[in-house]
């Protein structure tokens, strides 16, 4: 036990020394920010109000258009109340509109003049020929994207409406009934009560769960097999393993490794938490926004047992190859079961209870990805959580027995790689 604790206290302080690691730990942050916020601060940098003419035969269809678009605005901001205010403001900023009622050829060469010299930002062309024949056309200098396609023919569509209605003898408030959107609220039943169904943030939850885990044990399974490679090539290792076993450098290399990675995630977990806390003390509803601990717990549990799981492989790996590019032709031994878990997550999401999905987070290789997602999603019974524990542990003792073989004889082998016949046999005679 002593030459464990020995090896995980010399892999650990070797890497956390390193400047990369301390880099990697301070900026990663830094720079996972700036790719989540960049895109939409550059987004929001371009918008700016738009002058827009409608250009209708009938001056009041213009201004049920002009104070459709305006409304359409406001609603669509997701401000809670009390930002209502500044959410109207924005909408009247948005957008300004003059109604022309002149649908003819000539006054559209003058507007398109106009949209050339940048006098206005474009025009709706809304006449009786285009309306009737259901195809308004929206002109500008920039190619309008598919959002704004939608919403324009959304919300013209709703107003060409209330006005057939309205020379059908409607009324208004008969008009707003009729054209009124009916909005599904999904709840859920969860031990037999109903709350607010909240697939966005579990999703969320999800995702960015399982990358850690993802990302985290092949970062550093991958760090355990260069580690092994790099100690193999300058026959370090045979100097280790005159004051210990290859059962104990490998147990020693495997956590001291993990021990970095989990250094570098609590760190970055301590960093979003500092950096999150004034948004979150914006926030109306804190609930909505706090993991709960069970979820922390059982992320905690699974990116353990996923990464003693694959860095054993891993270890097993570097030992078999003598170089990193025979590592990374046999890495998809690894890979390939990480990938397919991220790829059920949409299967586990729509259905976490499905007899397909239960027995597939009880497949130890499948486990730390798909019984976290489920746990995240809806809980599952207990004791398909402690199976699926059980099994996972049990999988990583057999590895580490039938890996440490391996590694005992591997890491002596030099020159050509060992065929399955050989690796075999060292499974059969060698002792761990």
């Amino acid at each position: 036990m002593r030459n464990i604790w020995l090896i995980i206290k010399r892999e650990y302080l070797e890497r956390v020394r390193t400047t990369s690691f301390v880099v990697l730990t301070l900026l990663a942050p830094a720079i996972m920010t700036v790719v989540m916020i960049l895109p939409a601060k550059l987004a929001t940098m371009g918008e700016k109000t738009q002058h827009i003419v409608v250009v209708t035969s009938t001056p009041q269809f213009g201004e049920m258009v002009r104070e459709q678009l305006s409304s359409a605005d406001a609603e669509d901001d997701d401000t809670p109340a009390s930002g209502a205010h500044a959410a109207k403001q924005k909408a009247v900023k948005q957008y300004v509109i003059d109604v022309d009622p002149n649908p003819t050829e000539a006054e559209r060469a003058v507007l398109r003049d106009k949209v050339d010299s940048k006098a206005i930002d474009g025009y709706l062309w809304l006449s009786d020929d285009a309306i009737a024949a259901g195809k308004v056309t929206w002109a500008s200098r920039n190619m309008a994207g598919f959002t704004d396609r939608s919403r324009l023919s959304q919300e013209l569509s709703r107003t060409i409406a209330y006005a057939r209605l309205s020379k059908s003898g409607v009324t208004a408030d008969q008009a707003g009934l009729l054209l009124q959107p009916i909005k599904v609220q999904a709840v859920r039943i969860e031990h037999g009560q109903e709350t607010k169904d909240s697939s966005g943030k579990k999703f969320m939850e999800v995702v960015v769960m399982v990358m850690l885990i993802y990302v985290a044990v092949l970062l550093y399974g991958i760090s355990v097999m260069r580690s092994v490679l790099e100690e193999k090539n300058s026959r370090v290792l045979e100097v280790l393993l005159s004051s210990a076993t290859s059962t104990e450098l490998m147990i020693g290399k495997i956590f001291g490794v993990g021990a970095v990675g989990l250094t570098q995630i609590i760190v970055w977990v301590v960093m979003a938490g500092v950096f999150a806390m004034p948004a979150l003390a914006m926030q109306p509803d804190l609930s909505q926004l706090i993991v709960p601990p069970g979820v922390l717990v059982a992320f905690a549990v699974f990116f353990l047992l996923g990464y003693l799981l694959f860095s054993t492989l891993y270890a097993a790996i570097g030992a078999i190859t003598t170089t990193e590019q025979e590592g990374q032709q046999l890495q998809f031994v690894v890979v390939i079961p990480l990938v397919l878990s991220v790829f059920m997550l949409s299967t586990v999401m729509q259905a976490p209870d499905s007899p397909t999905v239960v027995w597939l987070s009880m497949v130890p290789f499948l486990a730390p990805v798909v019984m976290y997602a489920r746990i995240v999603i809806q809980t599952p019974p207990l004791w398909q959580i402690a199976l699926s524990v059980f099994l996972l542990i049990a999988t990583i003792a057999g590895l580490l027995l039938l890996c440490s073989r391996i590694y005992r004889v591997g890491i002596l082998i030099y020159g050509k790689r060992p065929n399955l016949p050989e690796i075999l046999k060292w499974l059969k005679y060698a002792k761990s």
